[in-house]
């Protein structure tokens, strides 16, 4: 439920607010684009969401089971995205010199730290959830579960130490200062679930994390101010929003919200959806004018939905699976070399 409706206010809030600097979409809705402007929080959502979901996944996980999964999940309908904005970029001629290069390094999802630029906007918030996966990783391949909570208030310590540091800070790609608090907050609502430690202990951290989200957002409200402005952005409306993820989320681990089959259905809609709503400026653009704009904007928001469920099931699912027993079956070739690699290490030396 969370994650769609964090994928649909980002679609929303790039259908009916112009943001030049990032794409000029016609026609413009000033009474929707005020309110769906605070969609950018809906991104620390996701990643508050990640912490908790991506941690309770790894928990009875080996590591390359892990990988597997995280592989599985986010790369095919990622790699179909990557594909349809580089052809549309390269036939519409706005793609610029170097653009096959560009596609090959935003393939592998690393781009940010080759230092290319992502082909579409919204692929920044994949380098941290790829980051936020490595560190679970270390999490698991080094056997430090039963020190997890103490490794999560050693971020959270780090994160109100180092701030919201700038985006091209040494730093800022390991430990994700800027948006850590998220991401550290949906931890500790899964051990919360999970009653690992003290109550008390977990909530007095929670509240330190909501403190620093706090924090995190003026300094996003600074940044999206380029964006949006045309009037400042309110910090009681983003504080409020913040406050209603919490507790939100308080709920659900609480066991006050229960799921529903339409919730797990259209979830699965919200990854394609998110990576693949830009098609929605195609529609936008070129009727302007010439249909009753609300209608529009209803019409291409059923289009991309469309468009989702089609790539989920055509395409994710389907790539998911093969691209999933391709790697079981290719770590298990290796794992006889491994077993055999460890004997070999461990045994005397003459």
């Amino acid at each position: 439920m969370l994650r769609f409706l964090a994928s649909l206010a980002v679609v929303l809030l790039h259908f009916t607010y112009s943001m030049p600097l990032i794409a000029r979409i016609s026609p413009s809705f000033p009474a929707l684009g005020g309110v769906f402007r605070y969609g950018y929080l809906a991104v620390d959502l996701f990643f508050m969401i990640s912490g908790f979901v991506v941690l309770r996944s790894a928990r009875h996980k080996s590591l390359s089971q892990f990988v597997v999964a995280r592989v599985v999940r986010l790369y095919p309908v990622f790699w179909l995205s990557c594909l349809l904005t580089f052809a549309g970029l390269y036939f519409s001629g706005t793609g610029g010199p170097g653009m096959g290069r560009q596609l090959v390094f935003n393939l592998t999802m690393l781009h940010e730290f080759f230092g290319y630029k992502p082909l579409n906007g919204v692929y920044w918030s994949l380098t941290y959830e790829l980051t936020f996966c490595f560190l679970v990783g270390l999490i698991i391949g080094c056997r430090l579960w039963q020190w997890l909570f103490g490794l999560v208030l050693g971020w959270l310590a780090y994160t109100a130490v180092a701030g919201p540091l700038p985006a091209g800070h040494l730093f800022s790609y390991l430990f994700i200062p800027k948006h850590s608090a998220y991401f550290i907050a949906g931890m500790l609502f899964y051990l919360l679930q999970s009653r690992t430690e003290a109550a008390w202990k977990l909530h007095a951290a929670l509240l330190f994390a909501f403190g620093l989200a706090l924090r995190s957002d003026r300094a996003e409200r600074q940044l999206a101010q380029e964006f949006f402005h045309e009037a400042p952005l309110s910090a009681v409306v983003s504080g409020v929003v913040i406050a209603g993820c919490f507790l939100v989320f308080y709920a659900i681990v609480a066991g006050r919200l229960r799921p529903h089959p339409v919730w797990a259905a259209l979830g699965l809609l919200t990854y394609p959806l998110y990576l693949l709503h830009g098609l929605g400026a195609i529609p936008l653009n070129l009727l302007s004018g010439k249909v009753d704009k609300y209608l529009l904007l209803a019409g291409t928001l059923a289009l991309v939905l469309l468009v989702a469920a089609l790539a989920q099931r055509l395409v994710e699912r389907p790539l998911s699976l093969a691209l999933g027993r391709w790697l079981n079956h290719w770590l298990a070739q290796q794992r006889p070399q491994f077993v055999h690699s460890e004997a070999v290490a461990a045994a005397p030396h003459a």
